[in-house]
């Protein structure tokens, strides 16, 4: 594998502004900086085209429960990825944070430098790609980043939308709390037992901007990896891009309207000691269109440990992780290329 650790004092005019600035600029070839390796880069007859993903229907929580938390279990076991519907968080409460967001990318170069920073865990953050000090090749994205601890009071929110962005933080922890439980349920243990494991839980918010691309064979909106916190729910227009490896293959995935696209994240894998699977996913981008996502990451709290839930540990289920406290997981994962499944790194040889 090809290093990709940058020189910070190489290419600075690219950095750290972004790919809208390069864009507002009138580019029109992609830099090299943004240029993938050939190893990185999608291989078209490796894609699997406008697959549907499993589809979790949230009404079903109440008429069936069984029959609901199998259905999720399977679908976190055997993709680690899957559409919900019926969720009931108002369309007008989530249109409206799309357009919040779209507002704050639109903000004057000189006002969105004032949050620039590559740290992760600071209220609000404005940056390019990942961590574009540490990358050779950088992802063609732009993205603000929200921290929420249990701990604060109140978010920074801008004036114009704090009411519609605090509404919709609650309301997807309010999702991602109901999915856990049932999670939980799944494995045979009490409804709190993934949360409880969470510690003071914590969610970073991440709106993810790729603008239409020059040369899109070249580039990746984000790189093929798996998230490394709990459960991730992410809200995204209909543009697509968004893909999930299984074996050898990259599936397209199918976005459904007004749904929310949940992945199992590295800390459930490691938690259900393999059970659950965190799903390796990347976004290519579009030569003529712009994408815009909503994530939110549902994490453990940062001085938790997280390892195998001993629960679930006999001799035909042997240990399969190694147990780490979750800040130096994440600080590892952000601070490093974005690349594969982390998860791997913590299995027991």
């Amino acid at each position: 594998m090809p290093s990709f650790v940058a020189n910070v004092n190489q290419q600075t005019d690219v950095l750290p502004k972004g790919v809208k600035a390069l864009m507002d600029n009138g580019l029109v070839t992609i830099p090299g900086r943004y240029i993938k390796p050939p190893s990185h880069r999608a291989v078209k007859h490796l894609i699997v085209p406008g697959v549907e993903i499993p589809v979790i229907d949230m009404a079903a929580l109440e008429s069936d429960r069984e029959k609901f938390v199998q259905t999720l279990c399977k679908a976190s076991s055997e993709w680690g990825i899957f559409q919900v519907i019926n969720h009931g968080i108002p369309v007008a409460t989530m249109q409206g944070m799309v357009h919040g967001v779209l507002e704050l990318f639109d903000l004057p170069i000189e006002e969105k430098m004032k949050y620039y920073t590559e740290e992760v865990f600071v209220p609000v953050r404005y940056c390019t790609s990942m961590t574009p000090s540490q990358e050779t090749h950088m992802e063609w994205h732009d993205h603000f980043q929200h921290y929420f601890s249990n701990r604060e009071k109140e978010h920074p929110w801008p004036e114009y939308c704090r009411r519609l962005a605090s509404s919709y933080v609650s309301s997807v922890r309010h999702l991602s709390q109901t999915l856990m439980s049932a999670l939980s349920e799944g494995l045979g243990l009490d409804s709190n037992c993934l949360a409880k494991s969470f510690g003071d839980s914590e969610m970073i918010l991440r709106s993810n901007y790729y603008l239409p691309c020059p040369n899109p064979d070249l580039a990746l909106g984000m790189n093929g990896h798996t998230d490394s916190g709990g459960l991730t729910i992410l809200f995204e227009d209909q543009v697509g891009g968004l893909q999930a490896r299984k074996g050898d293959l990259w599936y397209d995935l199918k976005p459904i309207k007004n749904a929310f696209i949940v992945n199992i994240a590295d800390q459930l894998e490691i938690l259900s000691n393999g059970k659950y699977k965190s799903i390796e996913h990347r976004v290519l981008v579009q030569p003529d269109q712009t994408r815009l996502s909503i994530v939110a990451f549902c994490n453990p709290s940062r001085d938790a440990v997280i390892g195998p839930l001993l629960e679930l540990i006999d001799e035909q289920n042997p240990l399969l992780y190694k147990s780490t406290l979750y800040q130096e997981h994440i600080t590892n994962v952000y601070t490093k290329y974005l690349d594969g499944k982390h998860s791997q790194k913590l299995q027991i040889n």
